[in-house]
């Protein structure tokens, strides 16, 4: 049986005292009042001055209230049983392969049902709700076990983690400005992290005292900046590619990843609150060795790299805004991840 919720009641979190959770009853056909309990909260706390009373993220909202109102809190809508779609599809190639006597790898079946599957949810789904009046700041699919396994392996505030997730893109885009404009034309390695660059999450690591931004950079250059993943680096599957290729140019995309990389740690860092050397050090190490956002900044990247030698781009010798912005599109892109953070 269901408890009984009160939405106003505050639901706050040991170690991190920047996120308050409030928690409805939920919505059940026909019980039309629970609507508006939580309809009623979203728009009293739209319109409150205190920024401390103000909503800043909805986790979850009855679809017809998403549908009609619009309140200035962002959304993000989970699509989920993503698999079970994915089932169904591959259900469906292998009976008209059967018809036409036809034979098809496993591993090939199973490869076109998930693109099939995306594409569909690209152009059924994501576009049709960022079609809406009021679209989402967010669109995810999730499989229903990962669903399960993330709400069993996470706690709830790393849910609200990957939400907020959507909502830090004034952030993103400044550090990764800020970042270029200090390395564009740096010659070596480290990379130079003071500075606009990283204050901008104002996190304890950039304020003072000043040991704790040395300790934060220290281990920032020691995972980054001689990662294997590092275009150029010998382990870097493209590094065939780029040693025989145009060397100011890689030396320029090196840059945009490290700027790229260190940004996107020190979002995690600012959602996560995290203040003390272990949990940093954790976050860094699982950023650089298991995170997929950090795989898709190399890829997209190196995308950018292909695209530049195609078409004979230069290295701009000084900084400008126009250079930087592909950068920022592709971190303001970026996927979004939760950090498996050991309790």
């Amino acid at each position: 049986q269901r408890g009984v919720h009160d939405i106003e009641r505050e639901i706050k979190f040991d170690g991190n005292d920047k996120m308050v959770a409030h928690d409805s009853e939920g919505f059940e056909a026909g019980h039309r009042n629970e609507v508006d309990v939580v309809t009623n909260f979203i728009e009293t706390r739209s319109k409150v001055d205190d920024i401390n009373l103000k909503l800043h993220l909805v986790w979850c909202v009855n679809f017809s209230v998403f549908h009609h109102q619009c309140f200035t809190v962002p959304v993000v809508a989970i699509i989920t049983k993503f698999d079970s779609f994915v089932q169904d599809i591959q259900q469906k190639m292998e009976e008209d392969a059967d018809e036409e006597g036809r034979e098809i790898d496993d591993d090939e079946l199973e490869e076109e049902a998930n693109k099939e599957a995306t594409d569909k949810f690209e152009k059924h789904y994501k576009q049709a709700l960022q079609c809406l009046p009021h679209p989402p700041r967010a669109v995810v699919a999730l499989a229903d076990e990962r669903l399960k396994t993330e709400r069993n392996v996470y706690d709830l505030s790393t849910f609200f983690a990957i939400a907020q997730n959507a909502d830090t893109r004034m952030k993103l885009s400044t550090s990764t400005t800020n970042g270029m404009f200090w390395n564009h034309d740096r010659p070596t390695v480290p990379l130079f992290r003071g500075g606009p660059f990283i204050d901008t999450w104002g996190t304890a690591w950039t304020a003072a005292p000043k040991g704790l931004a040395r300790t934060l950079v220290q281990e920032l250059e020691t995972v980054l900046d001689d990662s294997w993943r590092l275009i150029g680096q010998r382990g870097d599957p493209n590094f065939s590619e780029i040693k025989d290729g145009n060397p100011n140019l890689a030396t320029y995309c090196r840059w945009e990843q490290l700027v790229a990389d260190t940004t996107l740690v020190m979002e995690k860092i600012y959602i996560h609150n995290i203040q003390d050397t272990d949990r940093l050090k954790s976050l860094i190490s699982w950023y650089d060795e298991h995170s997929k956002t950090a795989n898709y900044i190399r890829d997209e990247i190196m995308k950018l790299y292909r695209t530049r030698k195609r078409t004979g781009f230069e290295v701009p010798s000084g900084f400008t805004t126009e250079a930087v912005q592909p950068l920022v599109d592709i971190v303001c892109s970026r996927p979004l991840e939760a950090w498996p953070q050991e309790n």
